[in-house]
């Protein structure tokens, strides 16, 4: 199956072939064309028949190449894949229809290629590793695997720092940031949340997602995590689960992360505090876990910080104020923490301002509540819902240039512990608790009309986050 052959009537892979005569110049052809005087007629016909040999090689190779790709998972594993010239690898590996199961497929190809004559192929490695969608893969696997291949070093870092601070992705230079044709159906047409309890505390937990074509939430998969009422931030295609509650009823420390696309569950450091009902956020490709309960059920003030990077995490700045069961949102580059409860429900908001490792007190809300759903959306922080003396359905709107609360049409059903996501130009209000019940209540916030509208339930109640 080597691409290399020039002799087009000699090539052919699993039935591909070249239609028509394989003609060339007659030797009267040829004559004629080197005599002085050589008539018209005679070189319009022979450049005609060269010409179409062109094309039906041409014709051959395209075939060719359009075989590899469909059948990529073959042909990598096959000895012609070895000879492949570099230029032809590049036109394969590169294409957007490349028929694989995942990035990490054409990672291990190109790499067997590239052992298999590792002087010569060096200097082309760099080139061929750029056509990979690099921001499919997770930072271990960047790191492991591919910054230890030659002249990949400067790829890797350019990636790391597009996935883990999406605010200079602008700035940053990568051929491809988009899964491949093949791979953007999860990607393009859902979003995920994650249920952290259901009715079962520690047995009935699910992801669901998004189907834009339905436009209905799915249930994707069980979540066999042995903990509760933890927090997730997603980053990319993992899904990082913090905290919670463990079988004992005992907070945790313990930090879990899912690979949405090899669906494998793996351990990460643990945090320094044991907790639950903290708040956390993702900033500047680093985690934020924000007060919470401790082991006696005390509220906290400590944060600590997660370095994506180094791997580790560190306390810094703690909060003005005591609070678990609070929200938190980031906007404009600072990290906002907003109401909770510390012996009574609260109304105070503050804001943590990184490069000053500082907290800052915002105005407060209009109304104090407890496990609010909060988002991010239209430049706005949104406080949805809540607790105080029970489940609640105001609903406020924090504005950072006038520092001020407005507050907006009440949700139709009250409840807490909402998830609150900006998703589809829309601001949306999922699942919950309330009346001594897990909800299953989805709702739309209707920017134009000040209202809330009901959409299609979730497929299982429960508390969710994003």
């Amino acid at each position: 199956m080597s691409s290399s052959s020039s002799d087009c009537s000699s090539s052919a892979t699993s039935g591909i072939y070249c239609e028509g005569p394989q003609t060339s110049p007659t030797t009267n052809q040829q004559e004629s064309l080197q005599e002085e005087g050589t008539n018209s007629s005679d070189y319009t016909l022979a450049r005609a028949d060269l010409l179409d040999n062109e094309e039906q090689c041409n014709i051959l190779r395209r075939r060719i190449t359009d075989y590899e790709i469909r059948n990529f998972m073959e042909v990598c594993k096959s000895p012609e894949f070895l000879d492949f010239s570099v230029e032809h690898l590049q036109r394969i590996v590169e294409h957007d229809d490349l028929n694989v199961s995942s990035e990490a497929d054409i990672f291990w190809a190109i790499r067997r290629w590239y052992k298999y004559d590792e002087e010569a192929r060096r200097p082309h490695l760099p080139d061929l590793i750029a056509c990979l969608r690099l921001t499919q893969f997770d930072v271990d696997f960047l790191y492991s695997h591919i910054n230890t291949l030659p002249g990949c070093e400067l790829l890797v870092n350019k990636t790391v720092e597009w996935l883990l601070r999406p605010c200079a992705r602008s700035t940053i230079t990568l051929r491809y940031t988009k899964a491949r044709k093949v791979l953007q159906t999860e990607e393009e047409t859902y979003w995920i949340i994650v249920q952290t309890r259901g009715d079962h505390r520690y047995v009935d937990k699910c992801l669901i997602r998004y189907s834009k074509a339905l436009n209905e939430w799915q249930k994707w998969t069980d979540i066999k995590l042995e903990r509760s009422n933890f927090c997730v931030v997603q980053l990319e295609h993992v899904i990082i689960c913090i905290g919670g509650l463990e079988r004992n009823t005992k907070p945790s420390n313990h930090v879990n992360r899912y690979n949405l696309s090899t669906k494998i569950w793996e351990p990460m450091p643990s945090m320094e505090q044991r907790r639950v009902y903290m708040s956390v956020a993702l900033l500047d490709g680093k985690i934020y876990a924000c007060g919470g309960q401790d082991e006696k059920y005390q509220a906290l003030d400590i944060v600590e910080e997660f370095d994506t990077i180094a791997g580790r995490w560190q306390t810094i700045a703690s909060m003005s104020i005591r609070r678990a069961g609070a929200g938190a949102a980031v906007l404009d580059g600072k990290l906002y923490v907003i109401g909770g409860f510390n012996r009574a429900h609260l109304r105070s908001v503050e804001r943590y301002d990184p490069k000053k490792n500082s907290w800052t007190q915002c105005a407060e809300m209009n109304e104090a509540r407890g496990w609010p759903g909060v988002a991010v959306h239209n430049g706005h922080i949104y406080a949805i819902g809540g607790w105080f003396n029970g489940a609640i359905r105001t609903v406020e709107r924090y504005s950072l240039s006038v520092n001020k609360w407005t507050t907006l049409c009440c949700l139709n059903v009250a409840r807490g512990s909402i998830c609150g996501l900006s998703m589809n130009q829309t601001l949306w209000a999922i699942g919950g608790y309330g009346d001594g019940a897990l909800k299953d209540t989805v709702e739309v916030y209707d920017d134009e009309n000040d209202k809330w509208l009901e959409q299609k339930m979730l497929p299982e109640a429960g508390r969710y986050v994003h």
